[in-house]
């Protein structure tokens, strides 16, 4: 390797060290791009400085990302957000077999259309750790039941997902096209963790003492069924604007603006179901797309200035043609990386978006579908974040479920881990 390819590594190892010790994330991809870009003096930090900006500005990111969250934000305001989770969970109160999975389900739906996984912990776990709780289900496992679908996947079949539109905009394709193709490879991972966690549960209901719960108070009122499509609404617009074409009333739409226009109908939709809310909607759609340019798409900046400051160094290429040597580890490395970033930093989209950077372009070399790459980078990052101590949904669901989070992660670590080696072997095998 270059002198230049081992000053990458070093940086890379100053990175992981320095998010392992909490230094904000995005403070730390900063400095390890611009440890890179300083080798080429002034031109480089001035080529840093100018691709810092173009991502700020990136209309492929900022629009979908900002009008998902702003969309999000308005689903909390009229309540529609809630008439959803309730519609979820009310069967699961006639099937008490069901809790779990059924638990774990509502979340991973929930977490489609509200695309921050603390959010969706925090719309759900109210109605659904008393209901766990109530059905017999110890603290432990309500809470990492909640913790698991509302971390695990859910969002990546969202097509304003930070995840997937960083894969549009690498691969060309479109966002719902994207959604679509990761789709099988997402149930193989989730639905070995799923089905892996419901054992593990239903072995520690066997063993454990029984212990008295407060019964949960029946929620007899109607569910508003207007109010419970509305948060589905924008993702149905879209998969149907693929699935028509030209014939779509949206065709006038290209790219990001087609994202937006659907989250725009979606809000529309919001205020016909609560009209008081009116004067309110404008303000709390900026509010979310502000968080969203805060706490989301910032790192996507860094982390695509970071990639970009590591493929400058001429690293990738070395990374890649050993592993064209040995195409069986591509999937593996796909997936382990962003796996172990996600846990030490607590994100899933930093490590997913940096990943992507690094291995999507090289996919023919890698001899595998750039999309699947993705997907495992993807689904890594998420599980990774799932078990991560530092991740904000775990510090959510341990507030909602009195325990502590690292009983939680115990408790779903196993399930991520069977999901992500299945994830790893269907791939190989080329079985999904």
């Amino acid at each position: 390797m270059t002198l230049l390819a081992w000053l990458a590594v070093l940086d890379l190892v100053a990175v992981v060290v320095l998010t392992a010790l909490r230094v904000d994330v995005r403070l730390t991809l900063l400095l390890g791009a611009a440890a890179l870009f300083a080798v080429d003096g002034g031109a480089g930090m001035a080529e840093m400085t100018a691709k810092v900006a173009a991502e700020m500005a990136n209309a492929a990111t900022v629009v979908p990302i900002g009008s998902a969250l702003g969309f999000a934000y308005v689903m909390r305001l009229t309540g529609c957000d809630r008439e959803l989770v309730r519609l979820l969970l009310r069967p699961l109160r006639l099937a008490p077999a069901l809790l779990v999975p059924g638990g774990v389900a509502a979340g991973y739906l929930v977490n489609t259309t509200i695309v921050s996984q603390t959010g969706a912990a925090a719309v759900l776990g109210p109605i659904l750790i008393p209901l766990l709780r109530a059905g017999g289900l110890d603290a432990v496992t309500a809470g990492a039941t909640l913790l698991l679908g509302a971390s695990m996947g859910g969002e990546l079949f969202n097509p304003g997902a930070v995840e997937m539109r960083k894969l549009s905009d690498l691969t060309g394709l479109e966002g719902y096209d994207v959604v679509s193709r990761q789709a099988p490879l997402n149930f193989t991972a989730c639905g070995a963790a799923l089905l892996t966690f419901w054992l593990l549960a239903w072995r520690r209901s066997r063993t454990a003492e029984s212990t008295s719960c407060p019964e949960a108070e029946p929620d007899e009122s109607r569910v508003n069924p207007f109010k419970a499509a509305i948060p589905v609404a924008p993702l149905a617009i879209l998969f149907a604007d693929g699935a028509l074409g030209s014939a779509s009333p949206l065709v006038a739409f290209e790219g990001p603006s087609t994202i937006l226009a659907a989250m725009l109908i979606g809000v529309l939709l919001a205020w016909l179901a609560a009209p008081r809310a009116g004067r309110r909607l404008a303000a709390e759609f900026f509010d979310g797309a502000g968080y969203a340019y805060t706490h989301v798409i910032s790192l996507i900046v860094t982390a695509s200035t970071f990639a970009e400051g590591v493929r400058r160094s001429g690293l990738i290429e070395v990374v890649v043609r050993k592993l064209a040597e040995r195409p069986a580890l591509a999937p593996m490395a796909s997936a382990a990386l962003p796996w172990a970033l996600g846990v030490i930093g607590g994100s899933g989209i930093a490590p997913a978006v940096a990943v992507m950077e690094f291995f999507v372009p090289a996919a023919d070399v890698l001899g595998l579908d750039p999309v699947r790459i993705g997907a495992l980078a993807s689904l890594g990052a998420h599980f990774g974040r799932t078990m991560s101590p530092a991740a904000a949904v775990v510090a959510m669901c341990a507030r909602l479920s009195g325990e502590p989070g690292l009983r939680l992660i115990r408790a779903v670590a196993p399930p991520l881990l069977i999901g992500m080696a299945v994830m790893i072997a269907a791939t190989v095998l080329g079985a999904v």
